[in-house]
């Protein structure tokens, strides 16, 4: 390969793609992190480093099928209007600033642990800006708050975010297994987040202004609400979580993947809307980035990196691992790597990894692709959430969370 050694070339290329994984813009020029993996991967297929063949075999099939049900899922359900109607409903309802930013972090969460986190901090992120504006209020808490609830209710269970889906693809984990273990570490994390968040809410003062789902939808895009449409793709996204919890046996893409068609074929006939118009709003890059994520670590085989992130041990080095990788390259390239430190059968491992990687997120926007989603999504509405005022909260939060999180796996796997 041009007469230069294949192993210092490769790591070089890996680890200059995973550096700009996250930037979004160079200069002028928008920078896009499925097409810096795709391109990573392409320099490694040009020099020789890794062959076609190899780069196919890498792909893990059924964590992309299982990427490709729940990407249908969710644009379907959001389609529907659903995501917006219940951040309306909990306008409606909030009738302080504490309620309104305890009450997005708790929909956050929820939401967020249904189906991949990504959709629920787009759609309900300027639907609470535009209530907080309304009624006089800081919006930049309830924005924190997407961000935290985003993050830790996706630990709860495989389908929260792409590195879950990813682990429970990989591993010898059963769904139930995954949510037995995760739920109660997401939902003790998630009262610390609320713990964290109080001394940034106006205590006693009411909203200015009765603020209505009417009020926040004349501020907003939104477009309707079906009833009908939204409820049948809620059915389908909970169908799926009880096919994969009674099925262990079947493949997890395998049973996403053909719940997904089935729900676009239940669009077609019964609500006339064309699968293509689905299709259309999927997030493909997402099935981009993890394509060349695990040609790029295929190209590590047999390098001295590689053979350091296999001699990492479980426990506590593994979350430090974690934690701290999660936070240069953001979580899901971490992930993706330190799993070739794991062992199908170390259940104790892949959840740690699974925990602490996505807690992670709320340390830094480059840690969690839904952090960085939630302030675009923020200063499209021209809210700017200060950095320091990020990093302030969500450090120590990221820190202490996953901390109790290790402890609490230990004691309840070993």
């Amino acid at each position: 390969m041009f007469g230069l050694e294949a192993g210092p070339v490769a790591t070089g290329v890996v680890l200059a793609t995973f550096a700009l994984l996250f930037v979004r813009r160079i200069g002028r020029y928008p920078v896009s992190r499925s097409v810096t993996a795709a391109t990573g991967t392409v320099v490694l297929l040009a020099l020789g480093i890794v062959s076609p063949q190899r780069a196919l075999e890498a792909m893990s099939v059924q964590t992309l099928l299982l990427l490709f049900g729940m990407l249908v899922h969710v644009t379907a359900l959001a389609q529907s209007g659903f995501y917006e109607w219940t951040a309306t409903q909990l306008v409606t309802a909030a009738r302080t600033p504490r309620r309104l930013t305890l009450g997005a972090l708790a929909l956050s969460a929820l939401l967020s642990s249904l189906a991949l986190n990504d959709a629920t901090v787009l759609l309900l992120t300027p639907v609470l800006v535009v209530a907080a504006e309304r009624g006089g209020t800081d919006p930049v808490p309830p924005v924190l708050a997407v961000v935290f609830g985003a993050n830790i209710g996706s630990v709860a269970t495989p389908l929260g975010n792409p590195q879950n889906a990813f682990i429970l693809a990989e591993s010898d984990l059963t769904t139930l297994e995954f949510i037995a273990a995760l739920a109660p570490v997401a939902v003790v994390c998630l009262l610390i987040a609320g713990a964290f968040l109080l001394p940034k809410t106006e205590r006693g003062r009411i909203l200015e202004t009765p603020v209505s789902s009417d009020v926040v939808r004349s501020g907003t895009d939104e477009g309707g609400f079906d009833r009908a449409w939204a409820a049948t793709s809620v059915a389908f996204v909970l169908g799926t979580f009880v096919l994969l919890v009674a099925l262990p046996d079947v493949g997890v893409g395998t049973i996403a993947a053909s719940t997904a068609i089935v729900h676009l074929a239940w669009l077609q006939g019964f609500r006339r809307v064309a699968g293509d118009d689905v299709f259309a709003d999927v997030d493909w890059s997402v099935l981009v980035l993890f394509g060349g994520l695990f040609a790029l670590v295929a190209g590590l085989d047999g390098t001295a990196l590689l053979e350091a992130v296999e001699a990492v041990s479980g426990g506590s080095q593994l979350a430090i691992a974690t934690f701290g990788l999660s936070n240069l390259v953001s979580n899901v390239p971490a992930v993706v790597l330190l799993a070739a430190a794991i062992p199908e059968a170390a259940t104790a491992d892949w959840l740690m990894l699974a925990a602490v990687s996505t807690l992670a997120g709320n340390a830094t926007p480059i840690a969690s692709a839904a952090t960085l989603l939630t302030l675009e999504a923020a200063a499209d509405m021209e809210v700017r959430v200060p950095l320091r005022e990020l990093l302030v909260l969500g450090i120590p939060l990221s820190i202490v969370t996953s901390v109790i999180a290790v402890g609490m796996l230990s004691v309840m796997v070993g």
